[in-house]
């Protein structure tokens, strides 16, 4: 007999679970495999795999933590592929890749870390340098002026018959005119020719039909540009480790080959410079490679048991659901046999959290408590089928 149907009774006391990574995994052997990655300056591309909902992301935040309470400030910076879509072909996919990569890394570095970069993000433009700016064209304007119309001038003044104005027409102030003047154009002169250098805002001159082009480079193709801007962004972060999630949902591992061409290059300049290493972290499922290829990869792959599966889900479902137990509403052999179709913690978590929400919500139904357990079960492990079944498909 199903076990009777609960109709909110106690609703405020469920215990709802969130489904993002804890900072609260016991670390145990994570521990020491971690500490041994940041003893050997030599690993520098570090995979952490493991199944979704292994806990890999969880292990690496309680890691955090745990440098954190001991006082040691290195800077994690993460970027996620969690909404890329793999559709394009060859080069284009891999030009979008790198462009989410570098559009994340963007918006995590503060802009003054940057000036050399061509790539910048949105801000309030700086008001002391706009008025710099206003100020010294205002002031070449009237200088400007005050040559072109000195006869008027001198003119105006002399009927003024006011002394203290007589200063203008003086030698020595025409002198400090013509200074201030050279001293405001050098200044635009230099900081034309710096935005020049640094962004490369204009690319060629035309002079009666012949093209000029300014500070070129051989060989500066596209790629090799864009390489440039990723390992000077990297350099400059001020990160120690970045750390790249859903790397896998791009099912191709030459990103891995480019983004471990990019750390070696990165590392280099940082070693000449005595700076420890900028570490890459990858956070993978274990089925991305489908050959040995992937020691290649990697100088450390730390894999990482999942948390829970079929076998010993029916543990932290009893953990979460002992007041529905208590209380008769889900049957303990009905729980350990639909137990062994949970293998994910994320989707237990949200399974139980869906469960009370529809269980304090639903007050007329046929269905008991195991029932209703079972629905919202089929409908996170086989959403689509759950969805067709409502438009009476499937």
């Amino acid at each position: 007999m199903a076990a009777p149907f609960y109709k909110g009774e106690g609703e405020n006391n469920v215990e709802f679970k969130k489904l993002n990574p804890t900072d609260e995994v016991e670390l145990g052997i994570y521990e020491k495999a971690m500490e041994f990655i940041f003893s050997d300056d030599d690993i520098q591309n570090i995979a952490i795999s493991g199944a979704y909902g292994a806990g890999k992301s969880s292990i690496l935040e309680s890691y955090k933590k745990k440098l954190e309470k001991e006082g040691d400030n290195k800077k994690f910076l993460h970027i996620s592929l969690a909404h890329f879509e793999n559709k394009e072909k060859d080069n284009t996919k891999y030009a979008k890749l790198e462009g989410k990569i570098l559009n994340q890394l963007l918006h995590q570095i503060r802009a003054e870390k940057i000036p050399l970069t061509n790539f910048k993000i949105k801000k309030s433009a700086d008001s002391s340098e706009i008025n710099k700016m206003t100020t010294g064209i205002i002031s070449l304007l009237i200088i400007f002026l005050y040559f072109l119309f000195y006869k008027q001038w001198e003119i105006m003044v002399g009927e003024f018959r006011d002394i203290s104005l007589k200063f203008t027409l003086t030698p020595w102030f025409k002198t400090i005119m013509i200074m201030a003047a050279l001293g405001i154009v050098t200044y635009f002169v230099r900081y034309t020719i710096r935005i020049q250098v640094d962004k490369r805002v204009f690319k060629k001159l035309s002079f009666q039909g012949t093209e000029i082009e300014l500070f070129n480079e051989e060989n500066d193709s596209y790629f090799d540009k864009y390489l440039n801007e990723v390992i000077y962004l990297f350099e400059n972060s001020g990160a120690d480790v970045i750390v790249f999630e859903d790397m896998d949902r791009f099912n191709d591992v030459m990103i891995f080959e480019r983004l471990r061409e990019i750390n070696q290059l990165i590392n280099i300049g940082r070693r000449e410079a005595g700076k420890t290493p900028l570490r890459f972290f990858y956070v993978l499922r274990d089925d991305i490679f489908t050959t040995k290829d992937r020691t290649k990869f990697f100088d450390y792959i730390l894999p990482v048991v999942p948390i829970i599966d079929g076998s010993n889900s029916y543990s932290e479902l009893k953990t979460i659901l002992h007041e529905e137990i208590d209380k008769k509403i889900i049957d303990t052999k009905f729980l350990q046999d639909i137990s062994l179709y949970i293998d994910d913690m994320r989707i237990l978590k949200n399974i139980c959290n869906e469960f009370f929400v529809y269980n304090a919500h639903i007050n007329e139904t046929e269905l008991g408590g195991n029932k209703l357990f079972a629905m919202i079960t089929y409908k996170n492990v086989f959403p689509k089928d759950f969805s067709d079944l409502q438009l009476g498909k499937g």
